[in-house]
């Protein structure tokens, strides 16, 4: 099994900051909170933190004597997180998911927003979190419904994407998405040890300046964009457009809120 895992660099990093940090990470961050903040801890991994958005609201969440250590995989990711979050108290490190640098039973808390769809071995990443847990703490993680049961991501993945790429392998496009299954994320759970575990539906709500917000975010600066731009230049301008008006069919002209929805996965020691 390859268990390189997705990797984002360079301008990618910086737009995935800009652009789907405050339209969707922002939202879902405060959606996970309340599972998390009840959870006892003088010591939190966070894994595949990325920029920082959950990262964030850990260290105003938790108490000053509470360490936090971020990790990721992506340098550039890990940069702009410490970039903005450094005068905190946070340790950054680089560390891949399926492999933690980090002792058996070191952490009270492990956390992860939107990670595991992404490793080529997700039950070796899981099992990573349960080795460096102590007994009897958590490790909550979040992974996103499938696309039809939201509506801004049934548009821009099922209906607008994958017709473009007919007669290719288009799972790619639904790698973000894989995960919505919760009894396989019970089972991932069971299967690294976890005595008690759950996955909960996390219901709530990204808003977006206009249906040109979500061209630019989703589209113009995000690596879907560049695949279309790629495979065939002459319909760049053409799939935008597209893009636009169904939005604006489906969510009006003006600003506008969409329906997210995402997994919670918690399993205790």
């Amino acid at each position: 099994m390859n268990k390189e895992v997705y990797k984002i660099t360079g301008n990618d990093a910086s737009n995935y900051e800009e652009h789907l940090g405050p339209l969707i990470f922002e939202p879902s961050a405060h959606a996970l909170l309340p599972h998390i903040v009840t959870l006892p801890a003088q010591s939190i991994l966070e894994i595949a933190s990325g920029t920082g958005r959950l990262t964030k609201h850990l260290r105003e969440n938790f108490p000053a004597s509470t360490s936090i250590t971020a990790t990721d995989i992506n340098p550039d990711m890990l940069e702009l997180a410490q970039q903005q979050l450094g005068h905190s108290a946070i340790t950054f490190q680089l560390a891949d998911a399926q492999a933690l640098p980090f002792a058996d039973q070191s952490f009270d808390l492990v956390v992860n927003q939107f990670g595991l769809m992404f490793l080529p071995d997700k039950q070796g990443g899981v099992n990573e979190a349960y080795r460096v847990l102590k007994p009897g703490c958590h490790f909550v993680f979040t992974t996103w419904d499938h696309t039809a049961s939201m509506g801004l991501f049934k548009l821009l993945i099922d209906e607008i994407m994958i017709p473009l790429f007919e007669g290719e392998d288009t799972s790619r496009f639904h790698t973000p998405f894989a995960l919505h299954d919760p009894n396989l994320l019970n089972a991932y759970l069971k299967q690294a040890g976890f005595a008690h575990h759950k996955a909960v539906y996390l219901k709530f709500k990204g808003h977006a300046n206009s249906a040109k917000h979500i061209v630019t975010s989703y589209f113009h600066q995000h690596p879907l964009g560049r695949q279309v731009k790629e495979k065939a230049p002459a319909d760049y301008d053409r799939v935008a457009n597209e893009l636009e008006q169904q939005l604006i069919q489906r969510f009006g002209p003006g600003a506008f809120e969409f329906e997210l929805s995402a997994l919670a996965g918690i399993g205790q020691k």
